[in-house]
C-alpha cells in the first residue's frame, strides 16, 4: 500500500520547496467576506497568513512584495495609507508574487475577488512597464497557480478597480496570487490595494445523522445505559407486523420485571408483548468495520421464558451475522438453540470474514405458535484477534525495473519504492509535476528547486549483488528544465547508500538543462564482488535550479535483455484555433514511435479507424469521424512484451463546404512553450541555450542570428487540398530595431525589410523557385518602431490573399540587420514564439548562410530542417498562425459531420452575446478577423455571456464547442 505515494506538485511546491515542514501553523480563511487593506501591517511586512515568492539573487534590500506607504511610491492608496508593492532593486527576469492565505471554498459557489491595481513606470530611454496578473491555485506556490483571473494589457498609470469571479470545481483550500512580472531590468513595479473576497450567502442544510459504525474493539453492550423501552445507539429492531399498539419486537427492560436476574447490571434485551403466532423478532447490532482473515469473538448471554397452557411453549433463539441490518441479509448462523434454556447460557462464538467490509450481528427470538415465551439477551461483546499488517514481501532483484507506478514496490510508509533511500534538504519523492506527464504511467521520482547553494540531494537505488569484472547498466530518463539558474546532476556507484562510499562517477552534467525526457545509460564494472547501488545526485551549485525528475529506471547486467520501454506519440496535426486538433478529409495521422529496444510491433486502434500496417514501426491511421480514439502498441523483444496506450482526439474537416479557420502546427496542450525570458538562442560558441537568455543572448533560434536570417514553418496538408491564406498572425517575443544610432559604427536598421513567403514543398523542403506568393514589409512598420518587452501579437495582412495547395511553408526572410553593438550595449534583435513538439518532430526550417563552427554542415542556399542544421533543435517549431479558407473538396469525396446545437443571441443594445446549448465547461473564444483574441472563457450550466461593449465595429468569429460563427458588430 502506498500511503504516501500520491504526492502532487502542491506538496513539492510547498513543503519541499522550503526544504522541510514548516513549524508555523498555516492561516486558513473559512468565513467571508475576507478583507485586507494592508493598513494594519507595519511597513516592510506582509499581512498574517500571506506568503511571498520572488526572484532569487536580489541583494540585501530586495523584497519581492511588502507593505509600504503608498505616498513613498508617489501613489495615493485607495484606502488608508499603505499598499502592497514589490521592492527594490528591479531585476531582470523578475517574477514576484504575493499569495493570500489559504481559503476554504465550496464547489459550485461563485466567489467575488476585488482588488485595486496600478503600476509604476521606470527605465530609459522609454518607460518600461511591468505585467500584473491575478491567479488562483491550491497552494501558496507559483507552480500551482495555473488559473489566471486577470492579466494586464498596457500601462496602468491610474488605479484600476478589478472585480473578478472564481467558481471552484471541487471543495478544497485555494489561495489567490497577486503578481508583478518583467523580463527587462529597471522595470516599474505593480501596486495593489483594497483586496477582498466575498461569497454569496448560503444556508447549509442540517446534516442528517449517519449510521453508527463500530471500528474499534472490544465493543461491549450490557444494556444498562439505555432507558427501559428503548434500544442502545446504533441498534435496529425488526419484527412481526400487526402486533398491536403495545408490541415491541425487542427492547431494553429491567430483568426482574420478567423474573430474571441479569448477568450484569439491571437491564436485559427482551422481545415484548403480546406473544404472536409466526413470530420472527430480531435485534441487530450496529454495523462493524471488519477485516478479511481476522477472527472476531462474539460473547453474549441468553435465556428463555416459558409460557402457555396446558404445557409450556418454548421459543427459539439464534445468533447470526450479515452485511446489513436486515433479516434477509443474515444468511450465516453462528448459534441456534435446542431445547429449554431456563438458565443463562454463556455463548462464545467465532466469526472470520472472507472480505473486508461492514458486518453486524443479529439476536433472534422466533416461534410459530402463539403465547410462546420470550428470549432474553445480556452482556453482549465483540473482540478482534490482535493482528499485524502482513509484511511486504517484495524486494528488488536484478534485472530491476522501476517506473514508480507499481504499488507492490512501496512499503506504504516511504516516499520512494522499497529499497530506495533519499537524503538531503530537498529530497527526491515519488510524485509528478502537473504540467509534465511521465514517460510511462503517472508517477516518477522528482525533487523541486533548491533553496540552498551547493545542494546534495541524493536518491540511492536498492542494493544489488554484483560480480567482479562484470559490466552492469543503469538506464533512466531525465528531465531537468532548470530555473533561474542552470542545474547540475550526476550518477555514481558505490558499496553503500552513503555519499562517502560513492567514488565512481558514471555520468556528470554541469550547469546544463535537459528540457525534455532524455534517456541516459550509466555503465559500471565492479572490481570486487559484493553489494552495490547507484546514486542519483541533484548537485547544483546555485539555488533556484528548477525541478529534477527521473523516470523508468532499469538496472541490469549488460547481457540481460529487459522488455521494451515504449515511447509513442501522435504525429503532427494541424491545430485549429476553433476546434483543436484538426485532420482534413482523407488525411492520415502518422504515429511517432521512438521505442529504442523493440524487435517487433503490434498496433491496434478502436472506433473503426484503419491502420496502414499493424506491424510497422510507425504506421499511419485513417479515422472515420471526429472523436477520441485509443491507440495501443505492444512492443516485443527477447526480454518480453510491453504495452502502451495513448488517446488521440480527432476533429475531421469533412470538406463539404468552404471553412474559415485559423491553424497552427503546435498544440497548446501538449507542446512545450518557451517563455520570453527563456527564448532559445545561440551562445557565442553556437550552442543552443534554453534558459535565462533574456538580455544576455540576442541570437534567437527563431529569429535573426549569425547563421541565418530566414526561417520557415511547415504545414502538412493533403496534396489535393486547396486553401486561401488571408492573413497571418504571430507572437513576437523579443524585438528591438534601431531607427538610428551614433558612434564609431553608425547603425540604422529602420529601413530593413522582411519578406513573408508561402512556398510549396519539393523534395521535403521549401521549393524556393516556385513560391505560391509573397509580400515585402518594412520591419519597423510591421513590428514596431523600437521594441517591446512582453509578447506582442502581430497581424500580417496581404494585399491579395495567397492560394496554396498541398503542404506549404510560411517563411520569414529578413534583410541584413545589425547584429553587433554599434553604440554602447545596444543592437537590433528579433525573436519569435518558439515551441518544442511533444512528439519531437521538427517543423522549423532554416536557410543557413554560415555553419556553426566545428560542425560538418555545409550551406547550399536552400532551406533545411532545423535539426539537420543543429541537432539540438529537434522538435522545434515556429508558432505562426495562418488565417485561411479551407476550400471544399470535389463532389462525392466528402462525408457529413454533426455539430453541437449551439445558439448565439445578442442583447438589445448590442453590448453582450449569449452562447447557449453548450456542454458544461466547454471553451468559448472570440477572435477578430485580424487575429486578436477578444474573449476566452468556459461555459457554466451550458451557456456563457460575452461582453462586447469595448469592441470596435467589424466582423468577429465566435468559436464555441465544435462550432464557429461569424458575427458583425
Amino acid at each position: 500500500m502506498r500511503k504516501k505515494l500520491f504526492v502532487g506538485a502542491a506538496l513539492l511546491c510547498s513543503a519541499l520547496l522550503w526544504g522541510g515542514e514548516s513549524t508555523v501553523a498555516q492561516t486558513v480563511v473559512s468565513s467571508y467576506p475576507y478583507e485586507e487593506n494592508f493598513d494594519d501591517t507595519e511597513a516592510g511586512g506582509i499581512p498574517e497568513g500571506w506568503v511571498v515568492e520572488g526572484t532569487e539573487g536580489g541583494g540585501d534590500y530586495y523584497v519581492p512584495f511588502s507593505v509600504q506607504p503608498g505616498l513613498d511610491y508617489g501613489k495615493f492608496p485607495t484606502t488608508g495609507d499603505n499598499v502592497l508593492v514589490s521592492g527594490y532593486p528591479r531585476l531582470s527576469n523578475r517574477v514576484d508574487v504575493a499569495f493570500t492565505p489559504m481559503m476554504e471554498m465550496k464547489a459550485g459557489v461563485e466567489y467575488t475577488v476585488k482588488v485595486d491595481v496600478t503600476m509604476l513606470s521606470a527605465g530609459f530611454p522609454a518607460p518600461r512597464i511591468p505585467s500584473a496578473k491575478v491567479t488562483v491555485g491550491q497552494s501558496q506556490s507559483g507552480d500551482a497557480h495555473l488559473t489566471t483571473l486577470y492579466s494586464s494589457e498596457g500601462d496602468l498609470t491610474e488605479w484600476e478597480n478589478l472585480e473578478l469571479k472564481f467558481t471552484p470545481s471541487a471543495d478544497g483550500q485555494y489561495c489567490f496570487g497577486l503578481w508583478c512580472s518583467s523580463t527587462l531590468g529597471n522595470v516599474g513595479d505593480v501596486m495593489y490595494d483594497s483586496f477582498s473576497v466575498t461569497a454569496p450567502e448560503t444556508v447549509e442544510p442540517e446534516p442528517e445523522p449517519g449510521p453508527v459504525v463500530v471500528s474499534e474493539y472490544p465493543y461491549v453492550e450490557n444494556f444498562d445505559d439505555t432507558e427501559a423501552g428503548g434500544m442502545p445507539e446504533g441498534w435496529v429492531v425488526e419484527g412481526t407486523e400487526g402486533g398491536g399498539d403495545y408490541y415491541v419486537p425487542f427492547s431494553v427492560q429491567p430483568g426482574l420485571d420478567y423474573g430474571k436476574f441479569p448477568t450484569t447490571g439491571d437491564n436485559v434485551l427482551v422481545s415484548g408483548y403480546p406473544r404472536l403466532s409466526n413470530r420472527v423478532d430480531v435485534a441487530f447490532t450496529p454495523m462493524m468495520e471488519m477485516k478479511a482473515g481476522v477472527e472476531y469473538t462474539v460473547k453474549v448471554d441468553v435465556t428463555m421464558l416459558s409460557a402457555g397452557f396446558p404445557a409450556p411453549r418454548i421459543p427459539s433463539a439464534k445468533v447470526t451475522v450479515g452485511q446489513s441490518q436486515s433479516g434477509d441479509a443474515h444468511l450465516t448462523t453462528l448459534y441456534s438453540s435446542e431445547g429449554d434454556l431456563t438458565e443463562w447460557e454463556n455463548l462464545e462464538l467465532k466469526f472470520t470474514p472472507s472480505a473486508d467490509g461492514q458486518y453486524c450481528f443479529g439476536l433472534w427470538c422466533s416461534s410459530t405458535l402463539g403465547n410462546v415465551g420470550d428470549v432474553m439477551y445480556d452482556s453482549f461483546s465483540v473482540t478482534a484477534a490482535e493482528s499485524e499488517e502482513p509484511p511486504v514481501t517484495w524486494e528488488a532483484t536484478l534485472p530491476y525495473e522501476e517506473t514508480f507506478d507499481d504499488a507492490t514496490h512501496y512499503s506504504g510508509e516511504d516516499y520512494l519504492p522499497i529499497g530506495w533511500l533519499a537524503t538531503g534538504e530537498t529530497p527526491f519523492v515519488t510524485a509528478n509535476i502537473d504540467w509534465k506527464p511521465a514517460v510511462s504511467g503517472e508517477w516518477y521520482m522528482v525533487t523541486s528547486s533548491s533553496v540552498y547553494d551547493t545542494r546534495r540531494d541524493i536518491a540511492y537505488s536498492p542494493m544489488f549483488e554484483m560480480e567482479a569484472g562484470k559490466e552492469y547498466v543503469a538506464s533512466f530518463y531525465l528531465f531537468m528544465p532548470g530555473g533561474a539558474n542552470n542545474p547540475s546532476f550526476k550518477v555514481t556507484a558505490g558499496r553503500e547508500q552513503s555519499s562517502d562510499m560513492h567514488t565512481a562517477t558514471l555520468i556528470e552534467i554541469k550547469n546544463e538543462t535537459v528540457s525534455d525526457w532524455t534517456r541516459y545509460e550509466a555503465k559500471f564494472t565492479p572490481e570486487t564482488a559484493g553489494e552495490y547501488c547507484f546514486a542519483f545526485w541533484a548537485c547544483s551549485e546555485n539555488v533556484s535550479d528548477g525541478y529534477i525528475a527521473i523516470d523508468n529506471v532499469a538496472i541490469r547486467a549488460a547481457e540481460d535483455v529487459l522488455p521494451p520501454t515504449i515511447w509513442i506519440k501522435p504525429g503532427n496535426m494541424l491545430n485549429s484555433l476553433f476546434t483543436g486538433s484538426l485532420l482534413l478529409k482523407n488525411q492520415e495521422l502518422k504515429m511517432v514511435n521512438r521505442t529504442e529496444d523493440a524487435d517487433s510491433y503490434e498496433w491496434t486502434v478502436d472506433g473503426g479507424a484503419e491502420l496502414s500496417d499493424a506491424t510497422a514501426a510507425e504506421p499511419s491511421i485513417k479515422f472515420p469521424a471526429s472523436g477520441t480514439y485509443d491507440v495501443t502498441l505492444e512492443a516485443t523483444n527477447a526480454g518480453g512484451t510491453s504495452s502502451e496506450t495513448v488517446s488521440v482526439n480527432i476533429n475531421l474537416n469533412d470538406g463539404t463546404e468552404d471553412t474559415e479557420d485559423a491553424i497552427q502546427t503546435v498544440s497548446d496542450i501538449t507542446d512545450y512553450v518557451f517563455q520570453q525570458g527563456d527564448l532559445p538562442a545561440y551562445d557565442e560558441n553556437g550552442a543552443v541555450v534554453e534558459n535565462g537568455t533574456y538580455e544576455v543572448l540576442y541570437n534567437y533560434v527563431v529569429g535573426v542570428n549569425p547563421y541565418y536570417k530566414a526561417f520557415a514553418e511547415r504545414f502538412e496538408i493533403p496534396a489535393d487540398q486547396e486553401m486561401t491564406v488571408n492573413s497571418l498572425s504571430a507572437y513576437i517575443m523579443m524585438y528591438y530595431i534601431f531607427a538610428e544610432s551614433v558612434g564609431e559604427v553608425p547603425v540604422n536598421d529602420a529601413d530593413a525589410n522582411i519578406k513573408v513567403v508561402l512556398y510549396p514543398e519539393k523534395d521535403g523542403k521549401p521549393d524556393m523557385a516556385n513560391a505560391f506568393g509573397s509580400q515585402t514589409y518594412n520591419i519597423r512598420e510591421l513590428f514596431g518602431d523600437y521594441g517591446y518587452y512582453k509578447p506582442e501579437r502581430r497581424s500580417i495582412k496581404f494585399d491579395e490573399p495567397i492560394k496554396v495547395k498541398g503542404t506549404f511553408y510560411v517563411a520569414f526572410e529578413f534583410d541584413q540587420i545589425h547584429l553587433e553593438a554599434g553604440s554602447g550595449w545596444q543592437r537590433s534583435y528579433i525573436g519569435a514564439d518558439t515551441r518544442r513538439h511533444a512528439n519531437l518532430q521538427t517543423t522549423l526550417y532554416v536557410l543557413p548562410e554560415n555553419a556553426i563552427e566545428g560542425t560538418n554542415f555545409t550551406p547550399d542556399g536552400t532551406y533545411c530542417r532545423a535539426d539537420e542544421f543543429c541537432p539540438a533543435l529537434e522538435g522545434y517549431s515556429f508558432t505562426v498562425m495562418p488565417w485561411v479558407t479551407i476550400h471544399k473538396l470535389a463532389e462525392g469525396s466528402v462525408e457529413g459531420i454533426e455539430n453541437d446545437e449551439v445558439t448565439i443571441s445578442v442583447s438589445a443594445d448590442g453590448a453582450d452575446y449569449k452562447v447557449s446549448g453548450l456542454a458544461d465547461g466547454a471553451r468559448v473564444q472570440v477572435w477578430s478577423v485580424s487575429g486578436q483574441l477578444m474573449f476566452d472563457g468556459v461555459s457554466v450550466d451550458g451557456e456563457v455571456v460575452i461582453s462586447a461593449s469595448g469592441w470596435s465595429k467589424g466582423v468577429y468569429v465566435i468559436a464555441a464547442g465544435d462550432n464557429t460563427v461569424k458575427v458583425i458588430k
